[in-house]
């Protein structure tokens, strides 16, 4: 894979990251309290394609290839998922606990009585949800390596991916109802495949340019209408995001922003774990009120970003911390 192909799927992370912080701070600054209607459906809109970006990406990367002995890749995947999510879920769950976040928790007790169960079924933030679901295609991915490298099983796969399409609009006419830490790893498995159909066989890098400019805006126009009116439709959901995924696997990177977006690439996973904490002390502090209404969504979620990529980069280079441990 030449560099700026890497460039290409770390830009996708990087927007990714960005938009899934946006979410983050749509939750968190809980808006709907301040009459901004327009304002939360204007960044919702955009946000909640954010989600399934990763999960594409994630498709694109793993499910091509030569598969790998199952205990190796589980071996492998597992470790980076859950190390990482251990140290960052540990350290908020100490100050969430301390700070009196969570109301079953009054004390040292307490803490350490719910420590594991909070842990284990990612309590500890409801952004964390997540995790769990990776964990879920994780155990998917190496069976479905290999029917992806079998003709005939590729076309059980592709039948399969369809009949899931059908069966994922019915059952979740609202795409907002399923971005959250219930979900099933089923609900997005359609996204993980797809993710691997775009790379591999969509290559015509100017034809999804165009393709991927033109869906991204019409499905934002409607998703923002929808949400204006009460009420939100999968497929233009998905439709956005396999259009932006496809604008933006076909942008080529300036050379002067390939390091930060690599950068950023590899700070992906440890950045979002982190700023959780961020965000949620920028909304203890009121950040809402030091902005305009319309600007706050934008503006929390590129000072969380920009003061978590620091630490991450801070982490990889003074090295006090293994970078295998904080998601690097």
């Amino acid at each position: 894979m030449t560099r700026q192909r890497i460039a290409s799927l770390d830009l996708i992370r990087t927007v990714a990251l960005l938009l899934a912080t946006m979410l983050l701070v749509l939750d968190g600054l809980q808006l709907n309290r301040l009459s901004a209607d327009y304002v939360i459906c204007i960044y919702q809109a955009l946000s909640l394609m954010g989600v399934p970006l990763f999960f594409m990406l994630s498709g694109a990367l793993l499910l091509d290839g030569e598969p790998l002995p199952i205990s190796q890749f589980l071996s492998r995947r597992l470790k980076r998922l859950l190390l990482p999510y251990l140290f960052w879920g540990t350290l908020v769950y100490g100050i969430f606990a301390m700070t009196s976040t969570y109301p079953d928790i009054h004390n040292i007790t307490d803490a350490l009585r719910n420590y594991v169960p909070y842990l284990l079924t990612g309590k500890i933030a409801p952004a964390y949800w997540f995790v769990f679901v990776f964990i879920g295609l994780y155990l998917f991915t190496p069976f479905m390596q290999r029917a992806l490298s079998d003709s005939h099983l590729r076309r059980l796969m592709e039948l399969i991916l369809a009949l899931w399409a059908v069966w994922f609009m019915l059952r979740y006419p609202q795409f907002n109802s399923i971005n959250n830490r219930e979900v099933s790893a089923i609900v997005y498995l359609g996204f993980f495949v797809a993710g691997h159909y775009c790379m591999r066989y969509l290559t015509d890098e100017c034809r999804n340019r165009r393709i991927g400019a033109v869906g991204l805006i019409l499905s934002y126009i409607l998703n923002v209408l929808g949400l204006v009116n009460g009420f939100s439709i999968t497929i233009t959901y998905v439709t956005g995001a396999v259009s932006l995924f496809l604008l933006l696997k076909s942008f080529t990177v300036p050379c002067r922003f390939t390091p930060f977006i690599t950068s950023t690439g590899r700070y992906a996973y440890a950045v979002y774990l982190m700023q959780v904490l961020f965000i949620d002390i920028l909304c203890r502090l009121n950040a809402w009120d030091w902005y305009p209404i319309w600007l706050c969504p934008i503006i929390v979620a590129l000072v969380s970003f920009a003061v978590c990529w620091l630490v991450a980069w801070a982490l990889d280079h003074i090295r006090v911390i293994s970078n295998t441990l904080i998601g690097i």
